[in-house]
C-alpha cells in the first residue's frame, strides 16, 4: 500500500507539472494522438491521484 502510495504521489508531480505548463502557454498538450490534452485534464487528474494517495495512506495505518 505504500508504494502505490507513493506511485501516486509521484504521477500527482508530473501531472501537476504538465498541467502548469499547459496552463502557461495556452495549449493544449500534444500527448495524445488525435489531439492535445487541456491543463483541466491535467488538474483533475492531479486531485485524483493525491487524493488517492490520502486514501491509501490512511489504509496503510491500520
Amino acid at each position: 500500500m505504500r508504494i502505490l502510495g507513493i506511485v501516486a504521489l509521484i504521477v500527482a508531480g508530473i501531472s501537476l507539472v504538465l498541467g502548469i505548463i499547459s496552463r502557461i502557454i495556452l495549449q493544449p498538450l500534444p500527448i495524445l494522438p488525435g489531439g492535445g490534452v487541456e491543463a483541466e485534464v491535467f488538474l483533475n487528474f492531479t486531485n485524483t491521484c493525491l487524493l488517492a494517495a490520502i486514501a491509501l495512506a490512511v489504509l496503510g495505518k491500520k
